[in-house]
Parts: C-alpha cells; sequence; structure tokens
C-alpha cells in the first residue's frame, strides 16, 4: 500500500526559458567614393534612429551620401539576417564608424600655384556598420 499526504502536490520540474541570444554582425565598405564629411553629416543623425525606421528615410533623402547609405544598410541588414541568423525586427546599431580612405591625387597647371599648388585631392570613405540583434530560434 501506499501512503499518500492529503496536501501534497506532484512535483513538476520548471522549464526555466533561455534568455534570447544576440549576435553582431558586422559590414565594411573600404573604398566609397565620397568625402567622409558629406558622409558623417548623415551617419549622425541616422545613427540614434532604430534600423527599422532609417531605411524609409533614407531612401526620400537626395544626396548622394543618402543613396551610399541606404545600399550599405540594406547589406547589412541582409547581411545579418542571412549569414547570422538575425531577426530584422530586432536589429540595432553598435557602432557607425565612418574613416578617410585612399586619396587619390592629380595635377592641374590651369590652377598654379593656386588650391595647394594645383594639386586636386578626391577624398574616399571607409564605412564600418556593426549590428546587433537577436538570433531566430
Amino acid at each position: 500500500m501506499t501512503i499518500s499526504k492529503a496536501n501534497s502536490k506532484p512535483i513538476v520540474p520548471k522549464i526555466i526559458a533561455a534568455p534570447p541570444e544576440f549576435k553582431e554582425s558586422k559590414f565594411m565598405d573600404k573604398n566609397l567614393q565620397i568625402s567622409p564629411r558629406k558622409l558623417r553629416l548623415l551617419v549622425d543623425t541616422i545613427k540614434k534612429v532604430p534600423v527599422s525606421k532609417v531605411l524609409p528615410c533614407l531612401k526620400f533623402t537626395n544626396t548622394k551620401a543618402g543613396r551610399i547609405l541606404t545600399k550599405a544598410l540594406e547589406t547589412a541588414i541582409a547581411t545579418a539576417k542571412n549569414n547570422y541568423h538575425l531577426l530584422p525586427d530586432t536589429l540595432s546599431f553598435v557602432s557607425f564608424m565612418v574613416n578617410e580612405g585612399p586619396k587619390t591625387k592629380r595635377m592641374d597647371k590651369s590652377h598654379g600655384s593656386r588650391f595647394a599648388r594645383g594639386i586636386i585631392t578626391r577624398r574616399h570613405s571607409r564605412l564600418t556598420i556593426i549590428l546587433k540583434g537577436q538570433v531566430k530560434n
């Protein structure tokens, strides 16, 4: 015979849900044909906005920096989604850096001694975007 207690409840193990896992995805473009200053003007306004709301705003920005950043962000989001299996709705910016890239210089004899001895400098940028998001289960 088994003895049962009146107030005893069956022991059920508690299943503790694991906290969501977060990963980072990195996108780099080393040679953008726009000066870093022009790109930084737009990047500084975008950094604070959530990733999901940035693309619609950028598509209506009528600048070369807007077109470049739209393509870069679309690529970064696609990389995070396909390669790192991150949910696009949970993505947020960890860092958004614009650095100086290689410069191309050429002589322009028509300017002579003006404009830094007639040397025309064409500036390029390096863009680094690091996104953080929740991993799909």
